[in-house]
């Protein structure tokens, strides 16, 4: 699938990344229809992270999305 990566600062990629698997109990896979981004992931963007908060690269960003769940 493709997935939005965080690379760095002022570094942000469209890249091919592995399909989610199941792995916990409590996990669930989600077909995304639709997304955005929010505050935080302007502050990656732009600043490496968010106050404290710093990030490993590479990062798939978003977590403001809508979908239908198709695993469980």
């Amino acid at each position: 699938m493709k997935a939005v990566t965080w690379q760095g600062k002022r570094d942000v990629r469209v890249e091919q990344v592995p399909d989610p698997k199941i792995e916990q109990p409590t996990d669930a896979i989600i077909e995304v229809t639709s997304t955005n981004i929010c505050g935080s992931d302007l502050h990656y963007y732009a600043h490496g992270g968010f106050g404290a908060v710093r990030l490993r690269e590479p990062m798939i960003l978003g977590h403001e999305a809508s979908g239908t769940v198709v695993e469980v």
